[in-house]
């Protein structure tokens, strides 16, 4: 297959959204939110005027992308806390700290994750087994110390995890990331159920690939894609995007948008959904 062009704005395609301030007054806690696809929805949190808790097991890296968010939107916008997503006092402490600094929770968005890539025949039980650790013991510790929360404070609110359009349609030589991927789309469905006496809406965002500052799109995992698909390098991120419909390049920002607006009044109807933003290469049927 013959890959097309990246398209962008300067392509006579209209510019990636702003974000709108719609979550003005409401706290949020995003786990993974140190790089990548974590980062970008929390950024895209702020802007949409809630007070954010980054939480990920880089404390370094989360500390910087606070002192940025504080110089473009001043103090008190957001808040840096370590938070080693498989393990339960971890979690329990980074919930206690946002509670203690924002006074309540309204938004939990769960996007730590990892993504080992080997066919099935070579598939180390190690990576495996931290995968489905990471991306679903993390994903179920991070909704479970939100729900409690939120629960008990009587005013609904927002919990929404990251998936993949992976979880949909399994991509070859990833075994853990579909599963957990998948997995995660069902937990949702359940919390859903479970969450909705209370106010609670549970909702999943399945993103096709976002290249821009991912973790998981390494040099090392590029390669290992290059040769699953028989391409050089320099063609992966080209070919993926040829996949899509159209033909576009997906950026965090228009993730982030999708999760803002699951997490305001807007969409206040909308529980146990899965919403696919991949410029159009998986359909949900």
């Amino acid at each position: 297959m013959t890959a097309r062009k990246r398209k962008s704005s300067a392509g006579g395609l209209p510019p990636v959204p702003t974000i709108p301030r719609v979550l003005d007054g409401r706290a949020a806690l995003v786990t993974g939110a140190a790089s990548g696809l974590g980062l970008g929805i929390a950024q895209g949190l702020v802007r949409a005027g809630a007070r954010v808790a980054l939480a990920d097991i880089d404390l370094a890296s989360t500390r910087g992308a606070c002192v940025n968010l504080t110089r473009e939107f001043g103090g008190g916008c957001c808040l840096c806390v370590r938070a080693d997503v498989t393990d339960e006092a971890s979690v329990e402490r980074a919930f206690r700290q946002t509670l203690a600094e924002f006074g309540g929770l309204d938004i939990c968005v769960a996007a730590a994750g990892i993504a080992p890539a080997y066919p099935l025949v070579d598939f180390p039980v190690g990576p495996w087994r931290k995968a489905l650790d990471i991306n679903l013991t993390g994903y179920f510790l991070a909704a479970r110390e939100a729900a409690r929360i939120l629960v008990r404070q009587r005013r609904g609110g927002s919990i929404i995890l990251v998936s993949s359009k992976s979880g949909l349609e399994a991509s070859k030589a990833n075994s853990a990331y579909n599963a957990t991927k998948a997995g995660e789309l069902h937990l949702a469905r359940g919390w859903a159920l479970e969450l909705g006496p209370h106010g609670v809406r549970v909702n999943a965002v399945a993103p096709g690939n976002v290249f821009r500052g991912s973790k998981i799109w390494n040099k090392a995992y590029i390669r290992t894609v290059a040769r699953k698909r028989g391409l050089k390098a320099s063609e992966v991120i080209p070919y993926y995007i040829g996949l899509t419909a159209l033909g576009l390049e997906i950026q965090p920002q228009d993730v982030a948008g999708v999760v803002v607006w699951l997490a305001s009044d807007a969409a206040r109807t909308i529980t146990g959904q899965t919403i696919v933003c991949d410029a159009g290469q998986v359909f949900v049927r």
